[in-house]
């Protein structure tokens, strides 16, 4: 029986083999209670929902609105790195897989299976089919996308996570096996493989479109594209179809009503045998999804005109900040969903050549890390629905060790004294010095500094707000907090100047050396964007410490080797070796401090209560599709 198709002979039900012998490689049970991730990072207005079989109020046939504080930079997903722009176009497509909250590959367009750990086999489903004229999706179309896009070794396209598609410094070798069927073959062993965002989550785009501009490296041609910017491609492949997008205003999807799994479900075809957690009565569930007619994103600027849309009826689902949860804790009608989440809160340092160039200094970094008292943060700010955040990790995931990490800006390593002897220490030999309690610059003047938070995030201005103090009364220096609307695209965003060329790229977030790619326009620091820890999988998080890293848009340059670490870990079968691996890995991160670790925050979203769905859980969103009004 070939790989790739089910025991009764169907090639409409996925074969599944090898699931358990995955898990047990990769040292996950069905209870194991480790923290997910969510692979586009839009932890708030897309959160989960349960398996329900109810039925649906007679195919309710409304608007599901959502609140947004910021619009999306792109609708080309191969470019952003941004959870919005994710938001966005995971409407109109759905993906290769996600992961049950009892942590089992939920196949969507695809299944993955491996015998080995190394060699995986990827199956598409038969009735997947692209918009405009592409036909159905093959496994060409992913070979092409992979080898021609994602490992083009210039990156043209300035995919972020192109890093995903390298071990050992060469591509991951991919070999299309039937029409719909292509094999990924890993170097080595990696049994954490399908849980990681290489696949995980994973878009893709028809090899016609990619064709008219991956020879010549037209990267402005597929921004500008037409089919890409309307997603007039994704033909049957996500709940919901393009209606529009009005920038800085809504963006609009209408119900597909030739959305594949509704007709897998209506035609029998869906097969869940094997999936912890989920009894194959849920394909009923299916069978009408998605129930409501429109989904609608509205730009919301404002944190208090979103929490009266959703207070008054207009939203039906908006992101609540901490200090403003007891405000719906008793409303009859809103729901508040509180949900752990994977994203690490940082004060990030620009060591680009227009930031501060003193952040280059780890004992610099170090020293920064005494200023701010985090408890502080995550109990008054965060009014205790944050914990506080020391390395790349959850403090209680198993990959986080103790013994390795400094607990900066609290207890001992916090306050003035502390913070003025090492920041002293660490710029001793420089401009910069101690005139009594401020510290100044080789003109004699106060050194200043710029802190960047998102305009209408009232939550990141008081957190910008407090660090500014903290600055100003443990290290002496002045911190102007200032708010942006598009913090991606003036300031993320580097490349070399015009008409020079650096000796490499990796993408629109790291344009080249941190001496040569520098962002439209200068800053220091900033806290309007959080990092994904990845608990299921830490070793995915490597892009953010490596020089030429997708995601490295702050110049870091690391002085241990961290990847390195995470690559040995990534390959080790046994569960305690990977761990202490892993511990000795966030150690260094904790030690090198490429950014300041703030904290670890919840996700708190109020629903209007007659949303059914939502739960409590990391992998919040993975059956979102089927969500319903009572």
């Amino acid at each position: 029986m070939p790989s790739g198709y089910g025991g009764d002979g169907d090639p409409d039900a996925l074969y599944r083999p090898g699931r358990r012998d995955l898990l047990k490689l990769l040292g996950v049970g069905a209870a194991a209670g480790l923290a997910g991730c969510s692979s586009s990072g839009n932890q708030s207005e897309e959160a989960g929902a349960s398996a329900t079989t109810t039925a649906r109020s007679g195919g309710s046939t409304t608007d599901y609105v959502s609140a947004s504080s910021v619009d999306a930079s792109s609708l080309n997903w191969i470019s952003i790195a941004d959870a919005t722009s994710g938001g966005f176009i995971g409407l109109t497509m759905d993906a290769t897989w996600v992961i049950t909250p009892e942590q089992e590959i939920f196949p969507l367009w695809a299944d993955i299976s491996t015998d080995d750990g190394r060699v995986y086999e990827v199956q598409l489903r038969e009735n997947l089919r692209w918009g405009a004229g592409y036909g159905q999706m093959t496994a060409d179309d992913w070979v092409y996308m992979i080898q021609e896009v994602f490992q083009d070794p210039d990156n043209w396209s300035g995919y972020p996570n192109a890093d995903d598609w390298v071990r050992n410094g060469e591509p991951i070798p991919v070999e299309k096996t039937g029409d719909r069927s292509f094999t990924l073959s890993l170097p080595e062993v990696d049994p954490s493989f399908p849980f990681k965002p290489v696949l995980w989550g994973q878009n893709c785009m028809p090899q016609g479109i990619l064709e008219k501009y991956a020879p010549s490296g037209d990267v402005e041609g597929l921004r500008q594209d037409e089919e890409v910017n309307t997603l007039a491609y994704t033909g049957n492949l996500g709940p919901y179809s393009y209606e529009r997008w009005d920038r800085e205003s809504q963006f609009v999807v209408t119900r597909n009503d030739e959305y594949y799994m509704r007709e897998l479900a209506q035609n029998g075809d869906l097969d869940f045998a094997g999936i912890d957690g989920v009894d194959q009565s849920f394909a009923e569930a299916w069978t009408e999804a998605p129930t409501f007619d429109r989904r609608i994103v509205r730009v919301i600027k404002e944190e208090s005109a979103r929490l009266g849309a959703l207070r008054n009826g207009d939203v039906t689902t908006a992101g609540v900040p901490p200090n403003k949860a007891n405000q719906f804790q008793d409303l009859e009608d809103v729901y508040l969903n509180v949900t752990p989440q994977p994203f690490v809160s940082v004060l990030a340092y620009n060591q680009r050549a227009n930031g501060w160039r003193p952040f280059r200094r780890k004992a610099v970094r170090q020293a920064l890390g005494h200023a701010v008292d985090k408890q502080a943060i995550a109990e008054s700010i965060y009014r205790g629905y944050a914990q506080v955040a020391q390395t790349m990790q959850p403090k209680w995931t198993k990959w986080y060790v103790d013994d390795q990490i400094t607990n900066y800006g609290v207890g001992e390593n916090y306050g003035p004294e502390v913070t003025r002897r090492l920041l002293a220490e660490a710029l001793s030999g420089t401009e910069y010095s101690y005139d009594g309690d401020v510290l100044k610059n080789g003109a004699g003047e106060q050194v200043t500094l710029s802190l960047y938070f998102d305009q209408g995030q009232d939550t990141e201005r008081t957190t910008a707000e407090f660090i500014a103090q903290e600055f100003q009364k443990n290290a002496g220096i002045r911190v102007e907090i200032r708010p942006t609307s598009s913090f991606i695209e003036k300031f993320a965003t580097n490349s070399p100047p015009e008409g020079t060329e650096a000796e490499w790229t990796a993408g629109q977030f790291n344009g080249g050396p941190r001496d040569v790619s520098t962002s439209p326009e200068p800053w220091d620091m900033s806290v309007n964007l959080g990092f994904n820890t990845y608990p299921y999988t830490p070793t995915s998080s490597s892009a953010f410490f490596q020089e030429r890293g997708g995601i490295n848009y702050y110049g870091y340059v690391p002085e241990r080797d961290i990847v390195g670490l995470y690559e040995e870990a990534s390959r080790t079968v046994d569960e305690e070796e990977r761990r202490r691996l892993l511990g000795q890995a966030f150690g260094y991160i904790n030690e090198e401090q490429p950014f300041g670790f703030v904290t670890m925050t919840s996700a708190i979203s109020g629903y209007r209560s007659e949303v059914v769905g939502p739960i409590e859980d990391f992998a919040s969103g993975w059956d979102s599709q089927t969500w319903y009004f009572e």
